[in-house]
């Protein structure tokens, strides 16, 4: 799976007797360390910002074998553009279609294409700025507009195991796997459906997660929760996002070497949401210990990690946290599509999907498909232990 970035976004420039707008981009995996390796076809349109803005001009670039950079250029001289506008490059549809134009569903897509911010040099505005967009359809059609920075730094970036989960809640919540291969939080995901679902997403990077989930689900309550530096982004893509009906979404800064504070210790939640945070091994113990704390206030909560694997340390989390009292529920391996990296931390061709509980965890309601008694059994072979279900409650006993 590959990202097409801007290094340099978007800039017009104005010269005597020539109006350009030039960018370079690149072509890599998510944490930048390989580039895309084969030739490949890229279109480049100047459009309106929305999904079917007009196309003011449009050309085909090729990007060549074993590049690590290329420049768009657009020649604006002489052309009728009703500004504002912005670039965005899409690897060519192999059909010959619209040439990326066309939505394609699901978050993962072989090569991520990327939208520029906003250019409108009749009001002075030159450069598109360093914030650049991605934009996904879900399965029902909803589109998630995803901010993150532009350039190289892994920092602020989406990243694949994050994709491959609000996959994979998607594709559950659209009922499009007839057999789940982790029934517990197939069952989380689908009781939501007549109940609130509150959800807590540590380390959320970018929010794409948790706002997919929010999208998804109507009566969903998420907190998105990173060190402060992500505030200012967390809080502009949760400003941009087009929720299903009652839900919403906020953001906390959350250190976890840190106690946690009065609104952590008392909110109770169904969801616990670990995305791409296992990467960095000194960070582990503080991790188990937030976790730990959140299912001790929550013990219905389950907690679903995914983690493309970078290194062998990162296996150290799962003696860590069955140490710490949480028990496995399950795991899964999500395919990425396209051609993976070649470099360290790039090579991984899936992502993996880890469901856990806490000790005193017990099952209250039951999934689509199934009695009471059946959720006790799946979830029992899964997670090794039988888990009692008692009868489901009315939405007016959950205080909804």
């Amino acid at each position: 799976m590959h990202y097409i970035r801007y290094l340099k976004p978007p800039i017009v420039l104005v010269r005597p007797g020539s109006v350009l707008l030039k960018s370079i981009v690149t072509i890599t995996t998510d944490l930048g360390e390989t580039f895309y390796p084969d030739d490949l076809d890229l279109v480049a349109t100047l459009r309106g910002p929305d999904d079917d803005g007009d196309i003011y001009l449009r050309r085909r670039v090729k990007w060549p074998a074993n590049a690590r950079s290329l420049p768009i250029n657009f020649d604006l001289s002489r052309q009728e553009i009703d500004w504002p506008a912005c670039v965005h490059i899409a690897a060519k549809a192999p059909n010959g279609g619209r040439g990326g134009c066309a939505k394609t569903l699901g978050f993962l897509p072989e090569v991520v294409d990327i939208w520029s911010g906003v250019l409108n040099p009749t009001s002075g505005q030159f450069d598109s700025g360093r914030r650049v967009e991605r934009r996904f359809t879900s399965l029902a059609e909803r589109t998630l507009s995803v901010l993150e920075d532009a350039g190289d730094s892994i920092a602020r970036h989406l990243w694949d195991g994050s994709q491959a989960l609000a996959q994979h809640i998607d594709q559950t919540i659209s009922l499009q796997m007839p057999s789940s291969p982790l029934p517990l939080l197939e069952y989380v995901l689908v009781s939501a459906t007549y109940r609130r679902l509150h959800a807590i997403e540590l380390g959320c990077g970018c929010g794409s997660v948790g706002i997919s989930l929010a999208q998804s689900i109507p009566d969903c309550d998420v907190l998105l929760t990173d060190l402060p530096e992500v505030t200012e982004l967390v809080e502009a893509n949760i400003a941009r996002m087009n929720p299903a009906i009652a839900s919403q979404v906020h953001f906390q800064s959350l250190d976890w070497q840190q106690p946690l504070d009065e609104r952590l210790r008392t909110r109770t939640n169904d969801l616990i949401i670990v995305s791409e945070c296992t990467y960095n091994t000194d960070t582990l113990a503080a991790l188990i210990t937030t976790l730990v704390n959140l299912v001790t206030r929550s013990p219905k909560a389950v907690i679903v990690l995914a983690t493309k694997t970078r290194h062998e340390s990162e296996s150290a989390f799962f003696p860590l946290a069955r140490n710490a009292g949480l028990i496995s529920a399950g795991s899964t391996r999500l395919p990425l599509p396209g051609l993976p990296g070649h470099g360290y931390a790039d090579a991984a061709t899936d992502v993996g999907l880890h469901v856990f509980h806490g000790r005193e965890h017990r099952l209250s309601l039951s999934p689509r498909g199934g009695s009471e008694e059946d959720v006790g059994v799946r979830v029992a072979g899964n997670s090794g232990q039988r888990t009692g279900a008692r009868r489901p409650r009315s939405r007016e006993n959950h205080g909804v």
